[in-house]
């Protein structure tokens, strides 16, 4: 017997709950079926790395409550999808039900990519993927004392720098001196390399693993490796981070379209009709260099499952795009941020490409900080920058928009050129931050319904796109995820050099001056998202339409945060810069380990904030 439902999604991610979510609050009666293989929420994996480093525990890293599809009143399958059934339009599963749709969303995932040499089962041989990886991997290095790590992309990167600060010796064994291949170039992954090698990593060169040595009578204990090239490294765990694998075995067999992952164009539509596939099941195809790719990112995923939901319910639209055909995915050009070795490192499109067609425009190295853009016929596609994401959102709103930057490129990372302003004088559109649904009436949010249902600190606000005039109340839970900062500038190295530091000192004085007491300290929702700040806690938003001001309604209860109740509900000033982090002499000062040092600003910007 087959049962149906008119929208069935396989995966229980971020990308698939982000698009159940969306297909709920677009449409209240629809008939919502997720599969997953496992019952436990969806988590926060860009937070797992600071859970290894014992900075947030294990509860805080989940992003909705056990009870969130029956909150949502979506119907939940504990099973896993075996074969699609394309011209039946049927899904069966293991246990040997079969599921018929309308509309099929394959969020299926990825798993870890392993080593396949003799000693790659020893029970201290790991991956680092999911939460159970990393529990894993902290009971292990409660005995361990030497660690090799295998991988050069950034979770081998920040797993090495992790490891190094717990006290333990780090071998890291690197194929070549290029890091992070899709992300930085040679001078940057030297930068990284120095720094690593200053903090006493031992680095191999052109070393991979042949074979793990070990007891496989004794717990699967490691003994050590010996590489390809004969050397033997003594070590008590090995930590492979050499990729991923989408999860689309079955997939493949139905006769979808399938490359290194399911190939989907800018609707998440599949070669299949009313399948869809979004997360890091999903290849996707660059439109600047028609490279094929699998984002593997928590915002993409995100912005995929929205994008999927609007497609299923015919609501996709780009019109809000200068170019709308070719740059009709600029909501998936995210910004990649992350911390290494005290470089607070931000990148947007294309940034390492060698090429005669491409430019490369660089901040003076007397600046001691490393930036670069890169144009294509003056129109920039990439950006890279250690330098703690200094305009990094202006770039991104000139990629999305195609912008002609010849004009000023001698002046980009002039200290005294504000690329945001020249952007202004040209009344470029803002940068593209979420995808956008065509219909301009959406429907109220139902807030408390959905109050009870973002829990942690990778909590999110419902993934709806409300124009600003229809914005009356919102709800959302914080977020430590740089993607999820569309208005504001990061910083918070733990070290850097002393020209990165004399800037931030002369931007703070800035920040100071510029106060007065009668702002208000919160955060401001933009076209797409909110900026969430606390930890753990819901923040009620809500735009008072007389006084054209934004205030904040904090729940004070457990929230871990140093917050003093008289600044709810007051105004704040177009003129004012409002910093918010850890520093003493930050507007809002929020105590919380969650929370960096200088975690964000908010500014007033064209009419918006």
């Amino acid at each position: 017997m087959v049962e149906h439902c008119s929208y069935v999604i396989v995966g229980g991610g971020i990308a698939g709950v982000t698009a159940a979510e969306t297909l709920r609050n677009e449409e209240p009666s629809a008939e919502i079926t997720v599969i997953a293989d496992t019952p436990l929420p969806a988590y926060y994996r860009p937070a797992l790395k600071d859970y290894l480093a014992d900075r947030v525990t294990e509860d805080t890293l989940y992003v909705r409550r056990r009870s969130f599809y029956a909150d949502l009143g979506i119907h939940f399958m504990l099973d896993r999808a075996v074969r699609i059934a394309v011209n039946q339009h049927a899904l069966q599963l293991s246990s040997g039900r079969q599921i018929g749709y309308d509309r099929l969303l394959l969020a299926t995932g990825a798993r870890a990519s392993r080593l396949s040499c003799p000693g790659s089962d020893l029970a201290g041989v790991i991956t680092l993927r999911t939460i159970a990886d990393y529990q894993a991997t902290l009971r292990l290095l409660q005995t361990a004392r030497r660690v090799v790590v295998c991988g050069s992309g950034s979770l081998a990167l920040e797993t090495v720098e992790i490891l190094q600060h717990r006290g333990i010796q780090v071998t890291h064994l690197l194929r070549s001196r290029r890091l992070w291949k899709d992300i930085l170039d040679r001078t940057a992954s030297e930068l990284v390399l120095h720094q690593e090698e200053q903090d006493g990593v031992d680095i191999r060169f052109g070393e991979e693993i042949a074979e793990v040595i070990g007891k496989k009578g004794d717990g699967g204990q490691v003994l050590g490796i010996i590489t390809k090239n004969g050397v033997r490294i003594p070590c008590d765990v090995v930590v492979t981070a050499i990729g991923i694998e989408p999860a689309i075995d079955f997939i493949k067999e139905s006769g979808i379209a399938c490359g290194r992952g399911v190939k989907v164009d800018h609707a998440m539509r599949t070669s299949i009709p009313d399948v869809f596939a979004i997360g890091d099941a999903a290849e996707t195809c660059d439109p600047a260099t028609g490279r094929e790719r699998i984002f593997g990112q928590w915002y993409p995923a995100m912005q995929q499952g929205r994008t999927a939901a609007y497609s299923m319910l015919g609501m996709l639209g780009t019109r809000h795009l200068r170019h709308a055909e070719t740059y009709s995915n600029a909501y998936l050009r995210s910004i990649s941020a992350q911390y290494l070795y005290g470089f607070d490192v931000a990148a947007i499109g294309i940034t390492n490409v060698s090429s005669p067609e491409y430019q490369e425009i660089q901040a003076d190295p007397r600046t001691h900080i490393y930036s670069k853009v890169l144009l294509k016929d003056g129109i920039p596609v990439g950006m890279l920058s250690f330098d703690g994401r200094r305009d990094a959102l202006a770039f991104k709103r000139a990629i999305d928009h195609a912008v002609n930057l010849m004009p000023v490129a001698s002046l980009l990372f002039n200290r005294e050129f504000k690329l945001t302003t020249w952007l202004d004088a040209q009344k470029v559109p803002t940068p593209v931050l979420a995808v956008r649904k065509l219909s301009q009436a959406p429907r109220p949010l139902p807030v408390r319904n959905m109050k009870s249902q973002f829990v942690g600190m990778g909590g999110m606000t419902p993934l709806l796109d409300l124009p600003r005039e229809d914005i009356e109340s919102v709800n959302t839970r914080s977020n430590t995820d740089p993607y999820m900062i569309p208005v504001v500038t990061m910083s918070g190295s733990r070290r850097g050099d002393a020209g990165r530091e004399e800037r931030r000192q002369t931007n703070r004085q800035e920040e100071r001056s510029m106060r007065t007491d009668t702002y208000t300290h919160t955060s401001i929702p933009t076209a797409a998202f909110l900026v969430p700040i606390l930890p753990e806690k819901t923040a009620d938003i809500l735009r008072t339409q007389e006084t054209q001001s934004y205030a904040l309604s904090l729940d004070q209860d457990n929230t871990g945060a140093l917050i003093s109740p008289e600044w709810a509900h007051t105004q704040i000033s177009q003129t004012q810069v409002v910093t918010i982090g850890r520093e003493p002499d930050s507007t809002l000062v929020i105590n919380h380990n969650s929370i960096s040092r200088r975690h964000a600003e908010i500014i007033y910007r064209n009419g918006d904030y």
